[in-house]
């Protein structure tokens, strides 16, 4: 899945210059998130061109915004994704038609998810209302945290969860009559960094660490599980073998 920015958010101006730096700065830490780990289903962040010269307040161009903007990190940032992210080209999608703006790339968002400026009401929901070739579209939309929050399954973010009662850290356990539980050798952030690096391999996350194989179980939602799976078959292993090196 991929992210689109959503170019016509950027064609409503704020009513002060500061509300435009403030709006701009949650843009930023929304588009920062969507890149860290804890997003496993987005792999690329793509950006149309985006007018530099508009106006994002009054008298106060867009430019403007971006090269006034504290910290040079993240002003290297801003100006990356919005002018150099993604290879998209106009004859790429059909038109989308957002509130009467048209918009070539915001028909990329279908099936994936655009990330917009929260600059209008239009932009404040999770839902986008286009149209594309006359009919009625709804695309998924993040401007707000609680929007990840809201498309988390379908963000990808998974969250680790011990199971110490079934798998313990530094040995094997027996429970039940003949069963027994691998032990879990990772505690809580190194195995939340190991599980979003995990891939599926027939409807399983598996990952591996230290020379060591490991496999995430669903509990429920968002959370998961791991333990040591060291007697994965072959064809496991070769697949995890060439993804961590």
């Amino acid at each position: 899945m991929i992210a689109v920015v959503n170019d016509v958010s950027f064609r409503y101006p704020f009513i002060t210059v500061d509300l435009a730096i403030e709006s701009m700065h949650h843009f930023l830490d929304i588009c920062k998130r969507i890149e860290k780990d804890e997003i496993t289903n987005i792999h690329e962040i793509k950006t149309a061109v985006i007018d530099s010269q508009a106006e994002i307040g009054p008298g106060y161009k867009l430019i403007q915004l971006i090269q006034e903007f504290k910290g040079r990190e993240e002003r290297s940032l801003l100006l990356s994704i919005l002018t150099n992210r993604g290879t998209y080209r106009e004859c790429e999608g059909s038109v989308c038609r957002i509130d009467r703006k048209e918009s070539a790339i915001c028909s990329l968002g279908i099936g994936n998810i655009l990330i917009s400026l929260l600059s209008d009401a239009l932009f404040s929901m999770p839902i986008v209302i286009g149209v594309i070739e006359g009919e009625k579209v709804e695309i998924r939309n993040v401007s707000k945290d609680e929007h990840i929050d809201y498309y988390r399954k379908e963000l990808g973010i998974r969250r680790y969860i011990a199971n110490e009662k079934k798998h313990k850290f530094d040995r094997e356990n027996f429970y039940g009559k003949g069963k027994i539980g691998s032990r879990m050798d990772l505690q809580g952030e190194e195995a939340q960094k190991l599980l979003n690096k995990a891939i599926y391999i027939k409807g399983r996350l598996y990952a591996k660490k230290n020379g060591h194989y490991y496999a995430f179980q669903n509990e429920r939602d968002i959370d998961f599980h791991g333990y040591r799976a060291d007697d994965l078959g072959e064809d496991v292993k070769r697949q995890l073998d060439k993804k961590f090196t």
